[in-house]
């Protein structure tokens, strides 16, 4: 909403802004969609069009950012997206686009749900806010009420709230990490895992002893890529909608396994996975209900799921480490399956290493999927 103590803003035309922090829940289009009718109460007190083009990162998430592009669009609303920090306000892209239309005139204030969208600490308010407010006259609006005038008890609230919204931030962060790091600890780690029966998916138990087999079988090219990836696919049961081998599937798991082979964990992971199939057979149920219902294989999925996606460890992105899962082909899954704290194992052979120090020269399959993005770019 607009508070009426904010003036007359008859003929001043605003820009709307948009993000949403690291672990924030929704988007930044749900965002939108909760103060459209802010946008249309704005529209009404000021007597102007807001431009409902986007400029920024791709609302729908169809198209990947291209500052070069995406920056240079027209639009009145500016859209950071998810995952854009509120403490790190000079590594957002479009606030700074967006401030520099500011300060060359194009808008007369910005208008976010919150003032926490712009900064969570109200140093970052401060640095980019307030010359803007005090030497330019710029307006600074949110649509829960705040907003920026020469009212000094209103900027020194301001300061309070945040703070506050500062620290409780930082406090989700902090809770954050604890719940990653514990997670680690007990062996699991979000990220993709081979297709166990009962998974669900329509390759469920798959035979990946046999696809390496028939992989090397096949041989590779001489850039180290797998020759014909269909056929392969095709034999194992991995198929595509229309029938033929799933040539991606073929090649991409290729390379990992050869990756595993070459840092000796092959055997342990295929052991591994064998042995949980087979212990999912064994409980005589139809596989995919056990795999959703059953209390003893949802724990083993848990504890194992960083063995299965690491077997030859990783480089945790967050937390800057290099951990070693246990190794589940020499864990008894029965015992596994039973236990509240995988740590309890007899004779502690269920523990996660923690190396501070990141072995250098790590191999694709030990790196996560962020980190090895980065490294591309």
């Amino acid at each position: 909403m607009i508070t009426p103590d904010v003036g007359d803003l008859t003929g001043k035309r605003f820009a709307v802004y948009l993000r949403r922090s690291p672990g924030e829940k929704g988007s930044t289009k749900n965002q939108l969609s909760r103060i459209v009718r802010g946008i249309d109460s704005l529209e009404r007190a000021t007597g102007m069009k807001i431009d409902r083009r986007i400029v920024g990162k791709d609302i729908d998430k169809k198209k990947r950012f291209n500052a070069k592009k995406d920056l240079v669009k027209e639009g009145d609303i500016f859209n950071e997206g998810e995952g854009a920090s509120g403490f790190k306000i000079e590594s957002r892209p479009v606030f700074n686009e967006l401030v520099r239309r500011v300060r060359e005139g194009m808008y007369d204030g910005i208008v976010v749900e919150s003032f926490d969208r712009i900064s969570r600490d109200y140093g970052g308010l401060a640095y980019f806010g307030l010359p803007l407010w005090r030497e330019d006259g710029k307006i600074f609006l949110g649509f829960n009420g705040e907003y920026l005038n020469d009212d000094l008890a209103n900027e020194f609230l301001l300061g309070v709230t945040s703070s506050a919204a500062s620290l409780t931030k930082a406090q989700e962060i902090e809770k954050s990490k604890k719940g990653r790091a514990d997670a680690i600890d007990i062996g699991f780690i979000k990220a993709g895992r081979p297709e166990f029966i009962g998974s669900g998916t329509k390759a469920a138990g798959l035979d990946y002893r046999e696809a390496y087999r028939l992989m090397k079988l096949n041989g590779e090219n001489r850039d180290g890529n797998l020759i014909r990836p269909s056929d392969v696919a095709k034999a194992v049961g991995k198929t595509s909608k229309d029938g033929t081998g799933d040539n991606k599937w073929a090649s991409a798991w290729y390379q990992k396994m050869k990756e595993y082979e070459r840092l000796g964990v092959l055997e342990s992971w295929l052991s591994a996975y064998e042995a949980f199939n087979a212990y999912i057979i064994a409980l005589e149920g139809y596989p995919s209900v056990k795999w959703k219902n059953d209390k003893g294989v949802a724990n083993i999925k848990k504890y194992t799921a960083g063995f299965f996606a690491y077997p030859a460890g990783i480089k945790v992105e967050q937390s800057k480490e290099y951990v070693e899962f246990p190794n589940v082909s020499k864990l008894d899954l029965d015992i596994l399956a039973e236990l509240e704290d995988p740590r309890d194992y007899p004779n502690r052979m269920f523990k996660v290493r923690r190396i501070k120090t990141i072995p250098p020269n790590l191999s694709e399959v030990q790196t996560q999927g962020r980190s090895r993005a980065t490294r591309k770019n």
